[in-house]
């Protein structure tokens, strides 16, 4: 390209685009795709929804679990013999029970390395059984950046936060952050089961105590019981009440509740503990007067005591898990935690269109999502059979667009992707035109979302260099449209072309293209 006094010097056979009173911009990126669908046969062959992603200006996917194919397919793109957007894309992923030892990962990111993907996919399956050891787990973050190769993955939930932060790890998903610090139940399972068993040993108690006064009212009789033991008793009626009330609460306000936003809740249930806590106190008081008291009986003793090992049991899991916990997903709970994550200098994907796949409204909009018109028939028909139900009184989709929005005025560089085909509903192409709109729903500017889009994902994959933005020896990668974006997001979809390695596609040939997809079957 020659430059004469700021002019461009147009050669005399080269295409020109009138580009008067429209808006020029970098390709999009998806930065968490499935291009084989993560079960098979959800996906046209030899990359044959490639029509779908740039009908919807991306020009950039990252493939996050391939295989031989997928590194085919990126050929031929380069190449030129395949029309789609350029795709950078990890190896299968790496987890146990497929690897296991520091040694079998340390072999398998150098295997991939060498292989020629582009990062490095950690992934937790449901089917794993306890997750790498933190051996293997440190000698994998270890491994990828002596390799000089990005990684992202799930959470590692059974080591947590603090070995993520320490390993810098960045996160496939801004969900994992729920399983792994704002209600991480999987690695502190005890607390749940000794809580529930220590509630349900009271309600066992109470309910005993009721029989056996009700029987002895039918006998007109009421059997004679001491002070300290009708005290033991109140203060376990009490405890009960408060332990129920407690937790029902709690479902109300902990991260995808109905109440999330609640610090009334949250200091009842601080309250509650506290007086708990008494309670377990003095009921140790009174079983030791009730074993000093000759006149005591042995089952009121055994009684006595059950009652104060449970409220002790409940008193200590609340103190040092559940209140401590429930504060995390405050306001200011979530503000300090997004610093961490920042100050970790890891980065976030956002996949929060995954979260609307399980709410009612989520759901029936995504039902009407025009994209899915142009899957793969069996996909389609599948889908389009989904219920339209969701999981009721399930918030989790919102809380996540409140922490996405306390990571981004952190400074946590968000990278915007979808999981498209890792779910049923997020299809190629749209769901990232939806994934744009949940950002600004967030609190995100339409610049801020489109950035997360474009630059974002090039840093991550430190290949800003070659896209992202536009310059001088860039990969030619433009969106042209009919209205400012940075007005809104929606304005993204009105599409003027879209320019691929330096393809011009006009509106009307993506058009083609898709009507194309559905004519083929």
């Amino acid at each position: 390209m020659q430059f004469r006094h700021g002019e461009v010097v147009v050669p005399e056979a080269a295409m020109v685009i009138d580009g008067t009173n429209r808006y020029l911009l970098p390709g999009l990126t998806d930065a968490h795709v499935h291009l084989s669908g993560f079960l098979p046969g959800l996906t046209r062959q030899d990359f044959g929804d490639a029509p779908l992603y740039l009908a919807n200006g991306i020009t950039t996917v990252v493939n996050l679990g391939g295989t031989a194919t997928e590194l085919e397919w990126r050929q031929r793109i380069a190449t030129g013999e395949l029309l789609g957007p350029t795709i950078y894309t990890s190896g299968p992923f790496v987890n146990e029970p497929r690897v296991n030892t520091p040694e079998d990962v340390r072999r398998e990111v150098i295997t991939q390395a060498r292989q020629g993907y582009d990062l490095i996919k950690f992934h937790e399956l449901p089917d794993t059984t306890t997750g790498l050891s933190l051996a293997a787990y440190r000698t994998m973050n270890e491994t990828a950046r002596e390799a000089g190769i990005p990684l992202v993955g799930h959470a590692p939930v059974n080591l947590g936060l603090d070995v993520m932060l320490q390993e810098h790890q960045s996160l496939a998903h801004v969900g994992n952050l729920g399983n792994i610090y704002f209600l991480p139940l999987q690695p502190n399972f005890s607390f749940l089961i000794v809580s529930a068993t220590a509630l349900s040993v009271l309600i066992l108690v109470v309910l005993t105590w009721a029989g056996g006064a009700l029987v002895g009212h039918m006998r007109r009789a009421v059997p004679h019981r001491s002070r300290t033991l009708s005290r033991v008793r109140a203060v376990t009626g009490w405890v009960l009440l408060a332990g129920l009330a407690g937790f029902g609460s709690a479902v109300l306000f902990y991260p995808g509740g109905l109440l999330f936003d609640s610090i009334t809740l949250r200091i009842v249930f601080t309250m509650v503990a506290v007086f708990i806590t008494v309670a377990a106190v003095l009921l140790s008081a009174l079983t030791a007067r009730l074993w000093r008291d000759s006149t005591a009986s042995m089952s009121a003793r055994m009684e006595a005591s059950l009652v104060s090992i449970a409220t002790l049991a409940l008193a200590f899991c609340l103190a040092t898990f559940w209140v401590p916990v429930s504060w995390r997903s405050s306001d200011r709970g979530i503000e300090r935690f997004a610093a961490r994550i920042r100050d970790a200098g890891i980065s976030v994907q956002t996949t929060l269109i995954n979260y609307e796949t399980f709410s009612t409204t989520g759901r029936l909009r995504l039902l009407q999502d025009p994209g899915i018109d142009y899957l793969r028939a069996e996909t389609r028909d599948r889908w389009r059979r989904q219920p339209t139900a969701g999981i009721p009184g399930y918030g989790y989709d919102q809380f996540m667009k409140k922490v996405t929005d306390a990571l981004h005025r952190a400074g946590v560089p968000l990278v915007v992707g979808t999981d498209a085909m890792g779910l049923p509903l997020v299809a190629p192409g749209t769901s990232l035109q939806r994934e744009l709109e949940l950002l600004t729903e967030s609190g995100l500017t339409p610049y801020e979302a489109i950035r997360a889009a474009t630059v974002a994902p090039a840093v991550f994959l430190r290949k800003d260099n070659e896209f992202g933005s536009l310059g001088v020896g860039k990969r030619a990668d433009v969106l042209l449209l009919e209205s400012n974006p940075l007005q809104g997001v929606a304005h993204l979809k009105r599409l003027v072309g879209v320019m691929v390695r330096g393809k011009w596609l006009p509106s009307e040939h993506l058009h083609q293209m898709l009507a194309d997809l559905v004519a083929k079957e």
